[in-house]
């Protein structure tokens, strides 16, 4: 497909870092795909998707430059239910739909947050939870 999108950032955006999942006011959803890393903090930026040579990249308003990325599916979007504390080795994760995710690597890094959204998407290394206010995300595999 043929990219040159244009949009918004659907919250805050914190720069760019290996792997940063970048969702969009138009549904769509990136993933970066090279280590890059650039700190720039912007609430809802407007983004262009598009390709440069044989690779899809995104451009975010105040950086000066575009980074690659790769489109991934969103698999579950949603709240948590309860106090978010990040991830803890072993962490479960219960939406409001009742799915339950359990984390599928050991990864440790405090976040606190009340009802955080958060979404699964079909990543670059397979089935990953990315909860609004963190950069990181985590390896997860869905129990109930």
């Amino acid at each position: 497909m043929s990219y040159n999108l244009h949009s918004c950032i659907s919250d805050e955006f914190n720069g760019f870092d290996e792997g940063q999942v970048f969702r969009l006011d138009s549904g769509h959803v990136f993933q970066q795909s090279v280590h890059h890393y650039h700190y720039h903090y912007a609430y809802r930026p407007r983004v262009k998707v598009f390709q440069q040579g044989s690779n899809l990249v995104i451009e975010v308003e105040g950086v000066p430059e575009a980074v690659p990325v790769r489109e991934v599916s969103c698999v579950e979007e949603g709240v948590i239910v309860s106090d978010f504390k990040g991830y803890e080795g072993q962490s479960l994760f219960q939406f409001e739909n009742g799915h339950v995710w359990g984390q599928a690597e050991y990864k440790y890094s405090y976040h606190y947050a009340y009802r955080p959204n958060a979404i699964v998407i079909d990543g670059m290394n397979g089935l990953e939870l990315h909860v609004e206010g963190m950069d990181e995300t985590v390896r997860v595999r869905r129990l109930r």
